[in-house]
């Protein structure tokens, strides 16, 4: 017999942007709409303009909702307050760095969305009322179907990689170098430029993946976000991707400056990945300015004695913890291994994303067998 378990979900289709600007002193490359809550931020993937200034989305972000206590037509009329949601066009420029936002529109509510729940809304910019964005939103419950243990099913998901790091070590330079385009700012000093998970789909080999950024720890009292607020929502965040009604982590990456403390460097460990992961996803270590094997295995001879690796039971998966190894042999490593930073990064996640399957025999809080393979290697 099939259980059905389900989790509510708002998925807020971007359908297209019509006359989209194009300013005479510089040309868009592409665009792609940026939607952000309270609770995090969503970015669409990044498609040009055709040749009437549109671009056709017809993408689907989904958004998870807490299960609903009233009908949902209620809702609108019970709750005078409601979670906002700000939508941006955001356009990549060949000349400029950074991508910039070319227009935004009103502020809207999930519960006014929801009032045409399944049509079309068509939303005017603010300023300029002959730009527009098309969306549907829709609440509904995704279903997953468990099977009998002895024939797991299979279905569909997204392939999450959450970036977590002390402010400044490197993770927006790592969405960048891999999605190949300035996709978020960077930042090189005590001032983290993330103040909320944000969400970048990439494609990487033919796979789509979602990367997801998350403010930076250990920021002083008056930074973009202080260091217990920062610890509570990537907890909050890992707590939700870990819970089975979710889509799961299939791959953490863990920045570090390119000098690391190692009392910072073990509890960031233990907390996030050792307690909140149970070690049960796999974890891979970028360190900031090393964009290739060499630089990678140089750094981890001078740093891993000290960082206390092995004592401490860390184990990272693009790095050997053989306690009969004290050192990490380079000599192996050929000239023309050496790539550039981005295909080097995009090797590491295509190499150590974990793609899992939903098991039958797993419960509702996350017991149970994974039923999981990495490029076929089995995982417990």
């Amino acid at each position: 017999m099939l259980n059905i378990n389900g989790r509510h979900v708002l998925a807020l289709e971007v359908i297209a942007g019509m006359n989209l600007p194009i300013p005479s002193d510089r040309t868009p490359i592409s665009y792609y709409v940026c939607v952000s809550t309270s609770n995090g931020r969503w970015n669409t993937t990044i498609k040009a303009a055709e040749v009437d200034h549109t671009v056709s989305w017809n993408e689907a972000l989904n958004i998870h909702w807490p299960p609903p206590t009233f009908l949902q037509w209620l809702i609108p009329i019970l709750f005078r307050t409601s979670e906002t949601i700000c939508l941006e066009i955001h356009a990549l420029y060949e000349s400029a760095a950074e991508p910039a936002m070319v227009c935004e529109f009103e502020t809207t509510t999930f519960e006014q969305l929801l009032v045409h729940d399944g049509q079309s809304i068509t939303l005017s910019a603010i300023n300029n009322q002959d730009i527009s964005l098309t969306l549907k939103l829709r609440c509904r419950i995704e279903t997953t179907l468990h099977a009998p243990s002895s024939s797991p099913e299979m279905r569909h998901r997204e392939r999450n990689i959450v970036i977590f790091s002390e402010t400044g070590s490197g993770k927006s330079f790592f969405i960048n170098t891999i999605a190949q385009r300035q996709l978020t700012r960077t930042s090189n000093d005590a001032h983290g430029c993330t103040s909320t998970p944000e969400c970048y789909p990439v494609e990487i080999s033919g796979r789509k993946y979602v990367l997801i950024d998350t403010p930076g720890l250990n920021e002083p009292p008056k930074g973009t976000v202080p260091d217990a607020k920062a610890k509570e929502l990537l907890k909050s965040l890992l707590c939700e991707l870990m819970s089975s009604r979710s889509d799961e982590i299939g791959l953490l990456v863990y920045c570090v400056p390119s000098v690391a403390h190692p009392r910072t460097f073990i509890k960031a460990y233990n907390k996030f990945y050792s307690g909140i992961c149970q070690n049960k996803v796999p974890i891979i270590l970028v360190v900031k300015g090393c964009g290739n094997e060499q630089d990678m295995e140089n750094w981890w001879n001078i740093n891993g004695n000290q960082l206390e690796c092995r004592k401490h039971g860390m184990h990272f998966k693009n790095y050997p913890c053989d306690p009969a190894r004290q050192e990490v042999d380079c000599q192996h490593i050929p000239d023309d291994s050496i790539t550039e930073p981005g295909d080097f990064l995009r090797n590491l996640i295509d190499q150590h994303y974990l793609d899992v399957a939903v098991d039958a025999s797993r419960s509702e809080h996350g017991s149970g067998v994974w039923c999981a393979s990495s490029h076929g290697h089995r995982a417990r």
